[in-house]
């Protein structure tokens, strides 16, 4: 699902820290992991709610969709290739 995201450039390249889905806005309060699947940089994120978001920005394209969303509980395993980032 393709998605609004606005990200700011930081000492990591570009990272989310607001996305809509539809007419809800979702401030990012951490981005817990980010990893590279080609051709795709991947962001683990987490919103105010407590909810974790997995937000897809294509290398060449630059257009974000959404690749996963999960509630509160412990049920997300991160792929081998995340980098935890704190």
């Amino acid at each position: 699902m393709k998605i609004c995201v606005l990200s700011k450039t930081g000492r990591n390249g570009q990272s989310p820290y607001v996305f809509h889905l539809g007419q809800r806005r979702h401030p990012v309060v951490a981005v817990i992991s980010e990893w590279f699947e080609a051709p795709c940089r991947c962001f683990l994120v987490r919103v105010e709610d407590g909810r974790r978001f997995v937000l897809r920005q294509h290398s060449v394209t630059g257009e974000w969709e959404l690749a996963a969303a999960y509630g509160g509980g412990a049920g997300f395993k991160l792929p081998a290739t995340a980098t935890v980032r704190i």
